[in-house]
């Protein structure tokens, strides 16, 4: 008969187990089912935060020597965000990268002072040895199991695999899966900035405000992270929108 230790332990087991398959199950389905889109990073970085337990992360890929920031939770530099790969970062990250959680506390990327109860988990996204970005995952007393490292380390195989799969998309097939995150109003107005009608006349046409084409042009900008109308103007031309 197993003692009362024993049988703590055993439970323990079986909800770490248990909560893995969920995890992977989750993973599956955002990466297989629904497929890679822009917000799969961050719905990504929710399930492994949930799943140990940390109350701040961030998902960063690399990218000519810098780590921009693609997904973020609690207290940490906004998204968007490219840290320099310099010390802690530059010696994970170097080639040949190693499988491994690195435990750490002050890192760049938390916009709190870290107390001696906050510790830090560092995490190579890599393919075969050569990295892709970084996991981050921060909390008070934040203390992983063996186990739940080990979790760590084959999602950030999987997350390097999902990564390399869309930075192999086409240009084309990119900016059509962010247009679906325009809104059917938003993507009117995206269509007809080729025809070069001003605000006022694009208002007219769609029968809306000035004021309301104003903000539909300002989100798809921010949306598509295009930097004025003229540049909106010539991506939707080049999508095959020919007002």
């Amino acid at each position: 008969m197993e003692s009362a230790r024993e049988f703590r332990l055993n439970n323990r087991e079986s909800q770490a187990k248990e909560a893995q398959v969920r995890l992977f199950n989750s993973l599956g389905a955002a990466l297989f089912e629904t497929g890679w889109n822009t917000d799969s990073p961050q719905y990504l970085l929710e399930l492994i935060a949930a799943y140990i337990a940390a109350e701040h992360g961030i998902i960063a890929t690399e990218s000519a020597g810098k780590l921009n920031i693609v997904a973020t939770k609690g207290q940490t530099l906004p998204q968007g965000t490219r840290v320099p790969m310099l010390g802690i970062f530059a010696s994970l990250l170097k080639y040949p990268v190693k499988f491994k959680a690195h435990q750490y506390q002050g890192s760049m990327f938390w916009t709190y002072t870290p107390s001696d109860a906050d510790q830090e988990y560092l995490i190579p996204i890599a393919i075969g040895q050569q990295s892709v970005g970084l996991i981050a995952l921060s909390g008070q007393n934040l203390q992983l199991s063996p186990h739940e490292l080990i979790t760590l380390q084959s999602i950030s195989g999987i997350l390097g695999l999902a990564l390399k799969q869309a930075s192999s998309m086409s240009a084309e097939d990119k900016d059509l899966t962010v247009i679906e995150h325009l809104t059917p109003r938003e993507r009117e107005v995206f269509a007809l900035l080729p025809s070069g009608l001003s605000n006022r006349e694009l208002a007219t046409k769609l029968g809306i405000s000035a004021g309301t084409v104003k903000i539909h042009v300002e989100r798809v900008l921010s949306k598509l992270n295009l930097r004025d109308r003229t540049q909106a103007a010539v991506k939707a031309y080049e999508l095959g929108y020919r007002a």
